[in-house]
């Protein structure tokens, strides 16, 4: 089960993004919550990244690069 940590929806399929909020640091948010981020310049410029980590071949069940 993903889980998106900042507005806690949670969704076997919910895809979530990497964002580093400017107060709490690195977070896993889903869609709505990164674009709200970036809309009201939350985010620290330049850290986030919606891709897989380097190396990860993804697709593997509840693995948060799938």
């Amino acid at each position: 089960m993903n889980t998106c940590e900042l507005c806690n929806k949670t969704d076997e399929n919910l895809s979530l993004r990497e964002a580093t909020h400017k107060e709490y640091g690195k977070k896993w948010v889903c869609q709505d919550c990164w674009t709200k981020l970036y809309d009201k310049n939350e985010m620290v410029a330049g850290s986030s990244s919606g891709g897989a980590v380097a190396g990860c071949a993804m697709g593997c069940p509840g693995c948060r690069n799938a």
